[in-house]
């Protein structure tokens, strides 16, 4: 069951043009170099970028050990512009973050010289279980920034 009500909302600038930033996010050697939730390397990254097309993310601890999946499924694809799609996370070893499907919505904004980034999760359970969720995507995010620089 959808919950819009109860949804996080992360942005931030970057100086960069729409092109590079939308390029970072969806590149897969690009994401293997910045994107490492929880200090895990980004192994695996599969991307059928189109509407009904489907991604898959796999992430390894420092030691090797297979940690966290994200699958999902491209709802909308505008490209440069705007993502929808679901977001699966499966997390193994650890109930600080529950297994769960959510919606993300991901917005490439063009500014002058530079441009933004806006993620929307969507489908949680109550507020509290945003925070770990927001702590994520606030040093994704930063990290992002550092790769793009």
């Amino acid at each position: 069951m959808e919950n819009k009500d109860v949804h996080l909302e992360v942005e931030k600038s970057y100086p960069v043009g729409v092109d590079e930033l939308y390029d970072g996010w969806v590149n897969p050697e690009k994401l293997k170099q910045w994107w490492k939730p929880a200090g895990n390397q980004l192994r695996e990254v599969e991307i059928d970028l189109k509407e009904g097309g489907q991604f898959r993310y796999v992430f390894e601890t420092k030691d090797g050990e297979e940690d966290l999946k994200i699958t999902g499924d491209y709802k909308e694809v505008t490209p440069k512009k705007k993502l929808v799609y679901s977001w699966n996370w499966e997390l193994p070893h650890t109930q600080a973050v529950p297994n769960n499907e959510f919606q993300l919505t991901v917005e490439f904004l063009a500014e002058q010289d530079s441009s933004k980034l806006k993620v929307t999760q969507e489908n949680f359970k109550d507020q509290e279980s945003i925070h770990p969720h927001q702590e994520g995507w606030n040093k994704a995010l930063d990290d992002l920034g550092n790769f793009l620089a």
